[in-house]
């Protein structure tokens, strides 16, 4: 196992292509002044390659990298800061690592999921809102960028709170797991055709939902039930998600607040890490930092499988090599990228 120093309170990870690189946006939590930015990680030498500093950063969330592994681009879900600025998403030209634009007019830009083929080259960005604009977690839309021009094109409405997006691998579907309040139940996916960008169904009883992927064959999606964000009631499942019948069909259990979730190459298995922070006394007093896992999943019969893998404290955001041989695992409050070997994958 490897480990690599990033930032302040990493949050988000994406990997080149060509499994080089790793893209880490730190988030910095604590607010300290020149922390909001983005680590890149040399995959190869097993060391951070440069951390790249920018005025447009404000709480980098989540990174999307472009087929060509040219361009990563950054949402900053902490904009706008103050009412009357702009929401945006910083890009990255990864050639020389230094900031080659801005998008503008998001509210809390929390995730990007990039459409690029022959014929259109665009981002949809879901908004979960700012403290500038509808405030944190009141957001209820998705934008729809062309890249092309870096313009804000269409608007689409979905649930409270979208928390991820992510494209079907045909891109003729887009799927927003949307957080609403964090209660049992109350949260829900929302299933959008990119030929119109209009919502074409809605499939509830998450629970918190944090992060989502998808099988090979992009007929079921796995979302983590991460709970509520006062971590009372905590979440400890991954629902699967039949994209046909658009119901959810199994609740697999995992450990302590589910959170980042990525299935393998190979399409067999699904990792999942487990956060586990909890308060330990009434009035979100001594929160409390458990062991964190990574639990796996066998996606032919939807069953845990062992071994489940020490991660941490605090693991969340997770990516896996185009290989398949490496699992990178953010902890967030360790300020660290944890990757560890794949044995199902060999």
């Amino acid at each position: 196992m490897t480990i690599f120093n990033v930032g302040v309170t990493p949050s988000g990870i994406a990997i080149t292509p060509n499994g080089e690189y790793a893209y880490v946006t730190n988030s910095n939590n604590y607010d300290i002044p020149g922390s909001d930015s983005v680590t890149v990680l040399d995959l190869n030498t097993n060391l951070p390659k440069i951390t790249i500093v920018d005025p447009s950063f404000k709480e980098p969330y989540r990174v999307a990298i472009n087929k060509t592994g040219t361009k990563a681009y950054v949402a900053n879900s902490g904009s706008p800061l103050v009412v009357g600025q702009a929401g945006t998403v910083t890009i990255i030209d990864t050639a020389t690592n230094t900031v080659s634009g801005v998008i503008t007019d998001f509210d809390g830009p929390s995730g990007v999921a990039l459409l690029q083929n022959e014929k259109v080259n665009l981002a949809y960005v879901n908004n979960y809102g700012a403290e500038g604009g509808v405030k944190s977690g009141n957001g209820t839309t998705v934008s729809v960028v062309d890249l092309n021009i870096n313009t804000i094109i269409d608007t689409i409405t979905v649930g409270l709170a979208p928390t991820a997006v992510i494209l079907s691998h045909n891109l003729k579907y887009l799927y927003v797991i949307n957080y609403n309040d964090g209660e049992p139940g109350t949260g829900f996916l929302s299933i959008i055709t990119t030929y119109n960008n209009k919502v074409v169904a809605t499939i509830p009883g998450l629970s918190g939902p944090f992060g989502i992927a998808l099988s090979k064959d992009s007929n079921y999606a796995y979302v983590t039930n991460f709970g509520s964000n006062n971590f009372a009631p905590y979440g400890t499942t991954v629902s699967v998600v039949d994209l046909r019948r658009r119901k959810i069909i199994k609740n697999i259990t995992t450990g302590i607040q589910p959170s980042g979730i990525a299935v393998s190459p190979c399409g067999s298995y699904a990792y999942v890490s487990n956060y586990n922070a909890l308060y330990a006394k009434a009035n979100f007093q001594n929160l409390t930092y458990g062991q964190g896992s990574i639990s796996t999943i066998r996606l032919r019969d939807n069953k845990l499988i062992a071994p489940t893998i020490s991660a941490g404290q605090t693991p969340s955001n997770i990516a896996i090599t185009p290989s398949g041989d490496r699992l990178l695992v953010i902890n967030y409050v360790m300020n660290v990228i944890r990757s560890i070997p794949l044995c199902h994958e060999k």
